[in-house]
């Protein structure tokens, strides 16, 4: 009897076990050749998440996983203090080799990778004095973010920052003339055997192009970056090395291409639907469709009730109390706080929006409640579409770059560009007199190119870019003993609107003075004369004598 009841619950144990353990090799099943495993496996295939879909599996990397016994959460914590020990000790052996330790224990942590590679390409390369061992470090921090895409393949975060750290680190630092050559000689960050190839500004559009792909070819997440910030970036490297083209001396048919190329990039990332931070697509080219929608509605709300916008406000009017009427008409500057209620009260009541129009239309005519309701409601989502898109033309300043990529395309700016490198050229062959006029031809084709964008904000980028231009060309004149004051010098100067435009730090204030006097006929005081009396002039001995 005993042991009979011994093997029955024997089986019985059996059983349970094989019960429990039925579901989890249904769950948890290994996917193999031909195989795709357990629901656990097919999901993880599904959604990317294997170590073979992130990205390369290491042998090493595992190994010492899997030595720290558990105790990997220490082993990082002593490698990141470490880590930053050397930084502070300038030990860069030891830095870069405790790096390395910390990127096979946390391979697919993308902080990892962002954090050191910054702290290699920005942090530890500017405490070097010799530029090419700077420039090796900033290589470094390439080279390190590389092999975290190597790792965490396709994952957009880490390709945006190579186009970052390749193009701006590269293209922008105060040594970027040098690093620019630096990196077209370098075998290791150019593969490509294509010398028109080897420039970083072209090689961050590449990557900032396979940060795109990842995000709409392969369904990669933007997690917490913006979309307008993000997928600009191609059009910018390209904006950014037909600059670097122009300012390395590369003018005509080359730099217009570049331009071209940067304008069409720029026209499809206005074209682009992106995700808006109200949930719903919206193309930045679309802001005048949306404005047009919004107005096209509200003229089909009006002609429900002609006239009832102004018989609202003049209802409103009426009923605002003295105090409220008073500061609404007065808008007294420094306001008391009484005051300062009675105008938030009658702003609020003689503001008369769309909803409240459409909910006196359906008071005043019930049978056009619907109607006036649907068309409040999508003029409010009209309006608040075309709100999204000029605020987020704005963040990527998308007007301007559009106005500009068609500016530098025309003959007469290539003309210009060429004009001031060849009068930069010629100065520094101390030839002032030929600069001189080089500059002047050049400041005339700046006025041409000018007046066939007058949308073209004169106080923008362009602005800045084009007094550098005029301060080298004073540079000159004060080698000639000459200055913008004179007026043979000022007669031929093209550009006084831009100038008084852009001469943040009043250098130019005397010279503007005289231009505007002789244009408006009166006398000009010669450079440097100031009349007796006024402040500052000096003031003859023998005239100060009593008498």
């Amino acid at each position: 009897m005993n042991s009979n009841s011994s093997a029955f619950r024997k089986i019985v144990y059996v059983l349970i076990l094989m019960m429990i353990a039925a579901p989890i090799v249904w769950l948890g099943r290994p996917s193999s050749p031909g195989d795709q495993g357990g629901v656990l496996a097919k999901e993880r295939t599904e959604a990317r998440l294997g170590q073979a879909d992130l990205g390369a599996i290491d042998p090493a990397s595992e190994t010492i996983r899997l030595a720290t016994l558990g105790l990997r959460g220490i082993a990082v914590t002593m490698l990141w203090n470490a880590a930053n020990n050397y930084k502070k000790t300038e030990d860069w052996t030891a830095f870069q080799s405790t790096l390395e330790q910390l990127a096979r224990l946390q391979p697919y942590f993308i902080k990892v990778w962002q954090y050191q590679a910054w702290n290699l390409s920005y942090n530890v390369s500017v405490e070097l004095d010799n530029v090419r061992d700077r420039f090796y470090y900033v290589k470094q921090g390439i080279q390190y973010l590389l092999e975290g895409v190597g790792y965490n393949r396709d994952h957009p975060r880490l390709l945006d920052d190579l186009g970052w750290f390749t193009g701006n680190k590269v293209g922008r630092a105060d040594e970027h003339e040098i690093y620019r050559k630096l990196y077209k000689l370098d075998e290791e960050l150019n593969p490509d055997d294509n010398p028109a190839l080897r420039d970083n500004w072209l090689a961050s559009k590449r990557w900032y192009e396979q940060a795109v792909a990842a995000v709409d070819e392969k369904g990669q997440s933007l997690s917490t970056m913006n979309p307008t910030t993000f997928f600009d970036s191609p059009a910018r490297s390209q904006i950014s090395h037909a600059e670097a083209l122009e300012e390395e001396g590369t003018f005509g048919e080359t730099a217009k291409r570049a331009w071209r190329e940067g304008a069409r990039l720029w026209k499809e990332y206005g074209d682009r639907e992106m995700k808006s931070t109200d949930d719903f697509l919206i193309a930045l080219n679309d802001e005048t469709k949306w404005k047009l929608e919004a107005a096209r509605l509200r003229n089909e709300l009006d002609a429900l009730s002609p006239g009832i916008e102004q018989k609202m406000k003049d209802d409103a009017q009426a009923e605002l109390t003295p105090d409220q009427r008073r500061v609404w008409e007065s808008s007294p500057m420094s306001p008391t706080p009484d005051e300062q209620k009675w105008q938030q009260e009658a702003s609020a009541l003689m503001d008369v929006t769309v909803a409240k129009i459409a909910a006196r239309i359906a008071k005043d005519q019930p049978d056009k409640a619907a109607q006036a309701q649907s068309l409040a409601t999508r003029i409010e989502d009209a309006n608040r579409r075309a709100n999204l898109i000029g605020s987020n033309r704005d963040v990527a300043n998308y007007e301007y770059w559009r106005i500009r990529c068609d500016l530098e395309q025309t003959p007469e700016s290539l003309k210009a560009r060429e004009l001031a490198h060849q009068a930069a050229l010629r100065f520094k062959d101390a030839d002032p007199e030929a600069a001189m006029g080089l500059y002047e031809q050049c400041f005339v084709e700046w006025g041409k190119a000018l007046d066939q964008f007058p949308e073209m904000p004169r106080d923008s980028t362009t602005g800045g870019d084009l007094m550098e231009f005029i301060d080298a060309y004073a540079k000159v004149l004060e080698q000639l003993d000459l200055s913008l004051e004179d007026e043979e010098v000022a007669n031929r100067f093209a550009l006084w609107e831009l100038l008084e435009i852009n001469d943040q730090s009043r250098k130019y204030d005397g010279a503007i003075a005289a231009h505007k006097a002789r244009e408006a006929g009166l006398p000009v005081p010669k450079p440097g004369e100031q009349k007796t009396g006024e402040p500052g002039s000096l003031i003859n001995p023998a005239e100060a004598l009593p008498q």
